[in-house]
């Protein structure tokens, strides 16, 4: 679907798309209407697994952070995956009374690919808003969740165990004063303005993976959800596209030439391992 590079090892681990109603399903009819869908789906998505998800109501009073009441409140959030021959969640759809998402993982070095999630939601994007009678939506999210640690990029690893993350990201290869190495902690978040007539933005966060030692997490997110916007269904998927296309630009913008170039570009033979 795009003209820009495809890597045969990117560091990509999830790619996530979504689709928001422009106002939210009143959580009765979302709840009512939710077995129908469950059956709709068995054939393809059979295996549930919900979430709670607990929020607090936190009211500020005269600048003072002030509990609203004793009892949390949940969110049942609807998590589905497709069968897979060796039990892993690959392929997945969650909803929410706002959002239809669904979600493509890496499974070892079988990368996957945009497409495929594209389709997914193609396939099914009319069919939820006709079931759960969202009328129109207000924008879309894509978002690349990528890692960098020993098994998916070992070419970024120092024999002690760091990782050299100044030659993976442009954004760690220029920081001015003096200084030997950088190291963890690793927090950095970052908003670029794209468009501001669409809307379009850009998020960037750098951080440290807590489930890996000193792998680093780049999680990329591309929106264009506006306040008042109503768009169609096929108004969203054009603008899955163009969260798409942001996003493979900003990759291309955020990891240097050297890191760009060990993810291997199709049509370029695999560097020989370094001695």
């Amino acid at each position: 679907m795009s003209g820009k590079t495809k890597y045969k090892n990117p560091p990509i681990v999830e790619r996530v798309i979504g689709v928001y109603a422009d106002t939210n399903i009143k959580p009765e009819v979302f709840e009512a209407k939710m077995p129908e869908w469950i059956a709709k789906i068995r054939d393809h998505y059979p295996i549930s697994h919900p979430i709670a998800e607990w929020s607090l109501n936190i009211k500020e009073v005269k600048g003072v952070p002030m509990l609203q009441g004793v009892m949390p409140k949940a969110e049942i959030i609807q998590i589905f995956w497709k069968l897979h021959q060796n039990k892993l969640q690959v392929y997945g759809m969650r909803l929410r009374p706002d959002r239809l998402v669904f979600h493509l993982r890496r499974e070892g070095d079988i990368i996957h690919d945009f497409d495929e999630i594209y389709v997914e939601m193609e396939r099914w994007i009319g069919k939820w808003m006709d079931h759960f009678e969202v009328k129109a939506l207000k924008g879309v999210t894509a978002e690349y969740f990528n890692r960098l640690n020993g098994a998916i990029t070992p070419q970024f690893m120092l024999p002690d165990g760091g990782i050299k993350i100044a030659e993976a990201l442009e954004m760690f290869a220029k920081i001015p004063g003096k200084y030997t190495a950088i190291t963890q902690p690793y927090d950095n978040k970052i908003r670029l303005i794209v468009d501001t007539k669409l809307p379009c933005y850009f998020d960037l966060r750098v951080r440290a993976d807590d489930e890996v030692r000193s792998g680093v997490r780049i999680d990329f997110m591309a929106s264009t959800v506006g306040h008042e916007k109503v768009i169609s269904a096929n108004d969203g998927m054009a603008e899955i596209q163009i969260a798409h296309e942001v996003i493979l630009e900003q990759f291309d913008c955020f990891f240097t030439k050297q890191a760009k170039e060990s993810f291997v570009p199709y049509g370029i033979s695999d560097p020989k391992p370094s001695k």
